[in-house]
């Protein structure tokens, strides 16, 4: 009878040893403090939006008794900063990872990504827009799911040219994403007539007091209309310099690549007063609810929709859900799922997530179709602490055309009155 039941065991072990669950491990390089030591709310949401949905892909059973995991050994606060990018991505990548994901500022993304293409790994990105991602020829195991810097820089130039600027000064980062966007700038600027009086581009971490410095040299010269493309953490020198300076003043209009974070200084608020940003716009849908319910709940406090953060967050949600559904299909398909393969199912996402339709550009690395809105500083909220950032224009993602919503909108000096050309 012993030897029975041993055998029975016996059995049972080498038949389940044979049926054992798949785990799929993950790496990401997020960023939830910048380089100085700040917290960035934005990217610890992303890795929050990350871990929902790893929770809810395994819960589902879409990929069986499969699962995917990010182990917290694997996820790497880059800060956003390109310096040893690569090689953080090399330490993760020898590790066995399948996919790596994150990736979210285009600078270092454009150095992780060549590292993905060397070991053969996906790189996913939530949030890198810089133009020349766009190439599967030079980035072939990269995609993202956002739009290239076009579709967000060069709405501002319209927004510009909606009101009737004819003069701008720009300031950008020389970074491969502030020199993109410099030319998206460029590129529609043209095409509006809109003269580039002065450009003023420096490193990423250029000093307060040069920023300043070169301010001062626009607002001497009478430039009312100021555009920046640069990382938030410069982009926020900059508003300090336009509250210093005393530039947040009636006649000027001020647009930006990014949005800023609810916890900057308030001195950068005050300097930001009016300004025009682009984001993604989400649409309202069961998925994009449960998403902020579930957020909501991980971080135990009530989020602002309308924030950086939370858009950001939003994105990274899907960004997983991407992976999570090329498992499926490669599973389904009767193929190994291997990251080679994980790079040709990736290439064919098509799936509703938090921020609507996701899916690509045949050829290219970029989202297709995916609608941009502008925001539009209107400094703090009534509790004096969240920054009120509201919706102002829109663009149909068919057509590319741009519809202002002019009585929504405060200027700098906390004026409802546009300024002059």
């Amino acid at each position: 009878m012993r030897n029975r039941i041993l055998l029975v065991l016996i059995l049972t072990a080498l038949f389940s040893s044979i049926g054992l669950a798949e785990i799929y491990d993950l790496g990401g390089m997020y960023t939830y403090h910048y380089r100085d030591g700040r917290y960035a709310d934005w990217g610890d949401f992303e890795r929050h939006g990350a871990r929902i949905a790893i929770q809810e892909i395994n819960a589902s059973g879409i990929l069986g008794d499969d699962r995917i995991r990010m182990k917290d050994e694997n996820i790497i606060d880059y800060h956003c900063w390109p310096e040893n990018a690569a090689i953080m991505a090399e330490t993760l990548m020898k590790k066995g990872i399948l996919v790596l994901t994150g990736a979210d500022c285009s600078g270092p993304a454009v150095e992780i990504a060549r590292v993905g293409a060397k070991y053969e790994i996906p790189v996913i990105s939530n949030g890198a827009n810089a133009s020349m991602l766009s190439s599967v020829e030079d980035f072939p195991y990269f995609v993202r799911v956002v739009t290239p810097s076009e579709q967000y820089e060069g709405y501002l130039i319209d927004m510009a040219a909606h009101f009737g600027v004819e003069e701008i000064a720009l300031f950008y980062t020389t970074d491969a994403w502030g020199l993109g966007a410099k030319n998206v700038i460029n590129q529609y600027a043209k095409r509006h007539a809109i003269k580039i009086a002065q450009e003023y581009g420096y490193p990423r971490d250029t000093p307060y007091e040069e920023i300043k410095a070169y301010m001062e040299k626009v607002k001497q010269a009478g430039i009312k209309h100021i555009f920046n493309t640069s990382p938030t953490p410069d982009a926020v020198r900059m508003f300090r310099a336009l509250h210093e300076l005393g530039m947040n003043a009636p006649g000027y209009s001020f647009y930006a690549a990014e949005m800023i974070s609810a916890d900057e200084a308030p001195e950068a608020v005050a300097g930001s007063l009016g300004y025009f940003a682009p984001m993604n716009e989400l649409m309202p849908s069961p998925k994009l609810s449960q998403f902020k319910n579930a957020l909501e709940k991980r971080l135990g406090k009530p989020v602002d929709p309308s924030s950086k953060a939370f858009f950001y967050g939003a994105l990274s949600y899907d960004h997983i859900l991407a992976v999570g559904y090329a498992i499926r299909d490669i599973k389904y398909a009767g193929d190994d799922v291997t990251s080679q393969n994980m790079m040709k199912y990736l290439r064919k996402m098509d799936f509703d997530g938090a921020t609507g339709h996701v899916s690509l550009v045949p050829g290219t690395n970029d989202r297709a179709n995916m609608p941009v809105q502008i925001f539009n500083s209107h400094g703090y909220k009534a509790d004096g602490k969240t920054v009120d950032l509201v919706s102002v224009g829109s663009v149909d993602p068919a057509t590319g055309r741009l519809t202002v919503n002019e009585g929504a909108i405060v200027w700098p000096g906390n004026v409802t009155t546009p300024p002059r050309k």
